[in-house]
């Protein structure tokens, strides 16, 4: 969404429900998407992606709100409630499915190996599990760096946002965060090997 555009309907929002359904109908997928990437029960992401919005509609509602990047409040807002959620459940919260969510109890996935999808489809899951697993190992801050800027897409301004820095240190941080993903797959390249 175009930042003026986004700042503008924001304003209004204090006063116009009208604009905040613009607001939600255009960030909703990419909120619940970041949520249901990092909790297993569909009804639970539903549910904190909910929050997310019912805690930003309050926020703007504040004569104090500040109106920098909408976006990355939002992504910061939906991040501590995954946070809180998974304190309270006491724990782990998964990024994505493992490679094994692929195999069936009969065995099916084996006699269709040969087909061209269901072997694109298990080498993708494999990646993802040998990335899951690397991601696993870094540090909870370059986790969420990488997460937020690669797999939710956001611009650095808005990582900066959903951050709280500067895009000077979104920057920094990033390139901190990828130098320890290298390491993390370098390290299950040399467990693989």
């Amino acid at each position: 969404m175009d930042p003026a555009r986004e700042q503008a309907l924001v304003a209004r929002a204090r006063i116009d429900p009208a604009a905040f359904g613009e607001l939600y109908d255009f960030y909703l997928p990419r909120i619940y998407g970041y949520v249901a990437r990092r909790i297993e029960d569909r009804a639970v992401a539903e549910d904190l992606t909910a929050t997310t919005f019912e805690r930003a509609l309050g926020a703007v509602r504040r004569e104090d709100f500040r109106n920098a990047s909408f976006g990355g409040f939002l992504y910061r807002v939906a991040a501590n409630a995954v946070i809180d959620h998974a304190r309270r459940a006491r724990r782990d919260v998964p990024l994505w499915a493992r490679a094994s969510d692929f195999d069936d109890d009969d065995g099916s996935l084996a006699a269709t190996l040969g087909d061209e999808t269901a072997t694109a489809a298990f080498a993708a899951a494999l990646d993802r599990d040998v990335l899951r697993r690397a991601l696993a190992q870094l540090p909870e801050s370059h986790r969420r760096v990488i997460v937020l800027r690669y797999f939710d897409g956001l611009a650095p301004d808005e990582l900066g946002a959903a951050l709280g820095c500067s895009r000077a240190t979104v920057a920094v941080k990033v390139h901190r965060a990828l130098r320890s993903l290298r390491g993390a797959l370098e390290g299950e390249a040399i467990d693989a090997a």
